[in-house]
């Protein structure tokens, strides 16, 4: 038992920011409240359209589906998030020192899935308590509800995370076969992003409808009840779930729930006895590997070797390049559908006008998190950091490759994404132009900014192989700063065109655009020489 908690322990401190960089408690407390603000801003939004879902399911007689789809919505996020969170603390994170502890691998995997529990636990309570409060007080239930809600809550997280735990295995040797193959990996990795941008726009195109709706008729017809009805009965374990929460077959679900979850644990118990240790171990010695040159030395000029140089930090790890090509590729799509919802619904109420508004402020949003990648500049280069220092040239010229480096991918998504909007009649090729050219301005403010905030103090956290693996402090403010930048200009935006003209719209965009890059680069250059002498890795 001691061996299991001082794993366990060692496990939360691993993932402790007080262990990675010794952050103040000050810094620690405002990190916690801004993400409990976060989190209590995202379940409001979820509540809300969850709460008008839940009229017009009321008003069709649908209370237990909606729990039954709820929970079947719920249990494919857990999969889901609890398999990506598995699968890399289990096999692909760094434990050198851990296995060099006298412990067996049964008790370090248990120790690992307790963690993992923990964590899937703490997001699960936060996706479903809300809604289940909210749908006890709407369905006026009895007092007994509300106490098997703690213990149902608790309960809930258990069979997807076992499943989560057994799609881990062959979702490892999937990612280990794949990980070399990096335009597969770019491009699954996109299919995916885009259908999971399209399923939230459908989705949210339903709740503006069930919004907008005063008719039950306009949402559901007798015949899609009916099929609502009839579908739910094949969805086993959302209805055990929900028989133990409305006390309905209360102790033949809850004995076939426990059943499930003690045959799933024992068959991943005795994996862990048998195998776990083999493979952790495998996976840490496929990391070793003997020193082979097959490159061969080419002769390229100073800004060609800068580029060349970039741009292999870049592509040599998959998690770089993702943060790299992933946000400005999908921006387009993304861009397009926001515009599409935008034309169906928000025209009709507001005006034209509000298109513009919705460009810009989708524009920004999106590529403040993919330039949000150049707060990672410095950061980035690890051990590799003295070279800069000395290497034959002015910092000045290296830090101008990196800026235009994320200008290279970041102005022709703009100007796609622009081009895709004026073909499909959302803007006039004019309209177009003008906004690709005031959120290029944007973008470049935003990547000076950025490179800035991590000259001025790099984060320099490494984990696995001495690659960036976590979000910095810089890497966030970037994306604040960016939103905050969005959310400005797009309300202005849509505001300028309904109450005063277009064309006001375009003189503030760019009152705003020019000062605000202008400004920045000058920042970011001016003194750059002596500030960049300052940095000590």
């Amino acid at each position: 038992m001691n061996q299991f908690l001082t794993l366990l322990k060692l496990e939360f401190m691993n993932g402790s920011t007080r262990v990675k960089d010794g952050v103040s408690i000050y810094s620690r407390v405002k990190k916690y409240i801004l993400t409990t603000l976060g989190v209590g801003i995202i379940v409001f939004f979820i509540l809300f359209a969850l709460n008008s879902i839940l009229n017009v399911c009321l008003e069709a007689n649908l209370k237990q589906e909606f729990i039954i789809y709820y929970a079947l919505l719920v249990q494919i996020v857990q999969v889901l998030f609890g398999l990506s969170l598995t699968t890399k603390t289990l096999y692909f994170k760094t434990d050198s020192n851990i296995l060099k502890l006298p412990v067996s691998g049964k008790m370090l995997f248990l120790a690992k899935i307790t963690y993992l529990f923990i964590y899937e636990l703490i997001f699960t309570t936060v996706l479903t308590l809300p809604v289940f409060i909210l749908f006890g007080v709407r369905t006026n239930a009895s007092a007994l509800f509300y106490i098997m809600l703690i213990p149902n809550t608790i309960f809930f997280p258990m069979i997807p995370f076992l499943i989560a735990l057994l799609l881990s295995v062959p979702t490892m040797y999937l990612s280990s076969f794949l990980k070399n193959r990096f335009i597969v990996l770019l491009v699954m990795y996109i299919v995916f992003i885009s259908l999971g941008f399209l399923i939230y726009i459908y989705a949210l195109k339903f709740i503006l409808k069930v919004l907008n709706s005063g008719d039950i008729q306009d949402v559901f017809s007798d015949t899609t009840i009916f099929n609502i009805k009839q579908f739910a009965n094949y969805l086993v374990l959302p209805i055990l779930f929900k028989n133990s929460l409305l006390n309905y077959r209360f102790f033949p679900s809850v004995a076939i729930n426990l059943s499930i979850v003690i045959l799933v644990g024992g068959l991943i118990l005795i994996f862990a006895d048998k195998i776990y240790l083999k493979i952790i171990l495998s996976n840490s010695e496929k990391d070793i590997k003997g020193y082979k040159n097959s490159s061969q030395i080419k002769n390229r000029n100073v800004n060609g070797a800068l580029f060349f140089r970039e741009f292999t930090t870049i592509f040599r790890s998959t998690n770089y390049a993702f943060q790299y090509l992933t946000v400005v590729i999908t921006t387009p799509l993304m861009v397009y559908f926001s515009s599409e919802i935008a034309s169906s619904i928000g025209v009709g109420l507001i005006g034209e006008g509000i298109l513009p508004g919705i460009v810009v402020l989708v524009l920004v949003m999106f590529l403040s998190m993919g330039t949000s990648f150049a707060a990672t500049s410095i950061t980035r280069e690890g051990d590799n950091f003295f070279h800069t220092k000395i290497i034959p040239v002015s910092y000045t010229r290296q830090i101008t490759i990196k800026f235009i480096i994320y200008l290279l991918v970041s102005i022709p998504s703009i100007l796609i994404s622009c081009l895709i909007l004026a073909l499909a009649g959302f803007l006039s090729y004019i309209s177009a132009i003008l906004i690709a050219f005031a959120v290029i301005l944007v973008v470049i403010g935003n990547v000076a900014s950025s490179i800035y905030m991590d000259i001025k103090k790099p984060q320099f956290i490494y984990l696995d192989g001495n690659e960036v693996t976590t979000s910095t402090k810089n890497v966030n403010s970037s994306i604040s700063i960016g939103f905050i930048i969005a959310i400005i200009m797009g309300i202005l935006s849509i505001a300028l065109s309904y109450f005063v003209s277009i064309p006001s719209m375009y003189l503030a965009l760019y009152g705003f655009g020019i000062p605000y890059a202008i400004g920045e680069m000058c920042r970011l250059f001016i003194k750059l020489e002596t500030r960049y002498k300052r940095i000590e890795a």
